[in-house]
């Protein structure tokens, strides 16, 4: 650089080779810059499409399942013990990653009765050569749905449709209500095979009469098996509300008029008027005792109404031999039942009524009241 004033000339601080050196420097420390914020830009970019980390350790779990049923072995629930495990393994995938675990899994719910047996049976299974071709190597795409063949194969209904024909053509509506028995006989008839027109007149045999009467008469009749169901449960509703109601208002006119205690007048009646007794009434033998037979000498009754017949004719025959005038009269009139007297002698001995044992039994024998204790009454 020349001076002015002073007349002489400064040496430069720095060549023009080096400041170029430092512009470059300089522009190669900015696109090295530029470069790096577009990594981070990305890197930021797929962080974004990537959405919230998860956290490590943990596992993702499915919707909560209800475990199937232990089993026993039982026909009527096999379907539903395979279709239950079904659900689970379906909605819990990540639990079952291998056919082992799908396997054992089902076997631990076959704990009683005739699925114990099986499970036991299986577990030996699963160690043979068979195990592996059978299953693990099978073409199956779901190599468990193996196992529930092989459960249905044992436990289950060899021949539902029948059973199901069986149980259309048998259920009656009873003491259900209409809900009930529609549902009752949808599960049946959806495994008869029936086509709609029996299956309408199968619904309609099972119905009661009253309920039947009311449908009949309705004006136009269903045409199709769902408006037979629609209808029946809408007239059951009817009848069982009405009823409802009838109770209903019956309890409240009962409590609505409380009864009055009003006291209860009896009907007129005439006094009664004591009995008038007869002045000239006679007083009979008030001085007598009391009647005594002649024939087992036992007080209240005569001798021709004695239980003892075949002593009587002895009896007597003593009696009037052994007696006074007076005691003959009185054993006259006592075998008799008459008032005439007689005098003594043995003239009168002839005209004593004695009767057969057989026949004076007959007619003394008192009515045979028959045993009959109260209570339980076992008879052959």
């Amino acid at each position: 650089m020349v001076g002015g004033a002073g007349g002489g000339t400064d040496e430069p601080d720095w060549s023009l080779n080096q400041a170029l050196a430092q512009i470059q420097q300089l522009m190669n420390s900015l696109a090295a810059l530029q470069n790096t914020v577009h990594q981070q830009s990305a890197i930021i970019q797929q962080l974004q499409n990537q959405g919230p980390p998860v956290a490590s350790g943990t596992v993702p779990h499915g919707p909560k399942m209800a475990t199937p049923p232990i089993y026993d072995g039982s026909m009527a629930t096999c379907e539903g013990f395979i279709n239950s495990c079904r659900l689970y393994m379906s909605a819990k995938p990540q639990e079952f990653p291998t056919l082992q675990i799908k396997v054992t899994w089902v076997l631990g719910f076959m704990q009683t009765g005739m699925a114990q047996m099986f499970r036991d049976h299986f577990l030996k299974y699963m160690v043979t050569p068979e195990f592996q071709v059978q299953y693990e190597q099978s073409s199956e795409p779901d190599q468990i749905e193996l196992l529930y063949c092989n459960i249905y194969k044992v436990f289950g209904d060899p021949n539902k449709q029948a059973m199901a024909i069986q149980e259309v053509t048998m259920i009656k509506q009873g003491s259900k209500s209409a809900e009930e028995h529609v549902q009752l006989f949808k599960q049946s008839y959806m495994q008869s095979g029936y086509g709609e027109t029996a299956g309408i007149h199968e619904f309609k045999r099972s119905l009661n009469l009253l309920l039947l009467d009311k449908c009949m008469a309705v004006p136009e009749l269903p045409a199709t098996l769902e408006k037979w169901y629609e209808l029946v449960i809408r007239l059951d509703h009817q009848w069982r509300q009405a009823v409802a109601e009838r109770r209903t208002f019956a309890a409240q006119g009962s409590s609505g008029t409380a009864p009055v205690n009003r006291p209860q007048q009896m009907p007129w009646r005439p006094l009664a008027q004591p009995a008038q007794r007869d002045p000239n009434t006679m007083q009979v033998d008030w001085n007598r005792g009391p009647i005594q037979c002649y024939n087992c000498s036992q007080t209240g009754h005569m001798a021709r109404s004695c239980l003892n017949p075949w002593q009587q004719q002895t009896h007597l025959v003593s009696a009037w031999n052994r007696g006074m005038d007076v005691d003959r009269d009185e054993l006259w009139r006592m075998v008799t039942g008459g008032g005439n007297q007689v005098g003594g002698g043995g003239a009168h001995i002839n005209e004593v009524p004695v009767a057969t044992p057989a026949a004076t039994a007959t007619a003394a024998q008192p009515p045979v009241i028959p045993y009959n204790p109260q209570g339980f009454q076992f008879s052959q």
